[in-house]
């Protein structure tokens, strides 16, 4: 039986916003440990539902890169600040 054209873009739509989604917890994943190998915390509790408000896969990637570049928490936690939603 061959699928409709409809069914095949439903499927091909869930298959990219699993990757999407894949790819945002990974980044926050990514940002959450080097956190806390960097400062010898664990900045998960607080800052979880701080990197999950944000829905910009290449923001996350440059809180990537500002974590491994942070020289204390703190700057870290103001580069969050100015990049989540509505700041």
């Amino acid at each position: 039986m061959r699928e409709s054209s409809v069914y095949q873009m439903i499927i091909e739509r869930g298959i990219e916003q699993g990757k999407q989604l894949g790819a945002k917890e990974n980044a926050i994943a990514n940002i959450l440990d080097v956190l806390d190998a960097r400062f010898e915390v664990s900045t998960a509790p607080a800052l979880t539902s701080l990197l999950e408000a944000i829905d910009d896969l290449e923001q996350l990637r440059r809180l990537v890169h500002a974590a491994l570049a942070a020289e204390h928490l703190d700057n870290f936690i103001h580069a969050l600040q100015t990049a989540r939603p509505g700041a």
